[in-house]
């Protein structure tokens, strides 16, 4: 009878071991992606969609950024949509950038 409780518990260890060394990784959600990044160069603001390279005219950056120093974080993404076209995750993915650049 011991015998067959010492095996059962052996057993149930391996098993525990065993899962915890392949057990399940934590993934990441699909739809969470890095944000998207500005890039300036030399006057020239560029910013990577899907990728494909998008360039934003400086003066709608401008008041973009000032949009975003005054804390209008949803009008900044309202020009950005009508500026560029682009989708509302995109630019908000965008603002967020600038939010972050500007802490």
């Amino acid at each position: 009878m011991l015998r067959y409780l010492v095996i059962g518990i052996v057993i149930l260890v391996a098993f525990v071991l065993l899962r915890r060394l392949f057990g399940r990784r934590p993934t990441e959600p699909v739809g969470q992606q890095p944000p998207k990044m500005l890039t300036v160069d030399s006057g020239a603001v560029a910013a990577e969609i899907d990728g494909q390279e998008l360039d934003i005219d400086p003066d709608v950056l401008a008041g973009i950024r000032k949009l975003v120093d005054d804390g209008q974080i949803i009008n900044a993404i309202k020009l950005l949509r009508d500026a560029t076209g682009l989708s509302l995750e995109d630019a908000k993915r965008i603002v967020e950038s600038l939010e972050r650049m500007k802490k």
